[in-house]
């Protein structure tokens, strides 16, 4: 079944609300995401303070929830349930919501840790959106 524009208006809504979470709780956390050590735990990746995990799993829920909401978009499309434009549009404003949170995540001082843990995420987020194409 399509969706119609008052649905995903209501799952947009949702989206920003979350982003807003997110974007409070990335204002609260220091700059550092590592704990004081700075240094590597044994498994091999470094090891975070308590606050940035709790805001990485927030960010990772989010991702999930795009990423659902992303596929099925593309099904719909692929079925022509929802105009092709439409799907586009729609795709292109969870993209929106996605970047900022990305973007306000490079305040933090180590890149590095950010992209390790997501990367894979954002590659799988890209490669929906790429099938767009």
């Amino acid at each position: 079944m399509s969706q119609s524009d008052e649905d995903f208006q209501l799952i947009l809504k949702t989206f920003e609300i979350n982003k807003n979470t997110i974007l409070d709780e990335i204002k609260k956390l220091q700059y550092n995401l590592r704990t004081e050590r700075r240094s590597r735990s044994r498994s091999g990746s470094y090891k975070l303070t308590a606050r940035a995990k709790d805001l990485f799993k927030l960010v990772q829920a989010e991702i999930d929830s795009a990423m659902v909401v992303m596929v099925e978009l593309r099904n719909q499309d692929l079925l022509e349930l929802i105009p092709h434009t439409t799907v586009n549009r729609r795709l292109q404003s969870i993209q929106k919501i996605m970047n900022k949170i990305f973007d306000a995540l490079d305040k933090f001082d180590d890149p590095q840790i950010i992209q390790e843990h997501f990367q894979l995420h954002i590659q799988k987020m890209n490669d929906v959106l790429e099938d767009e194409s």
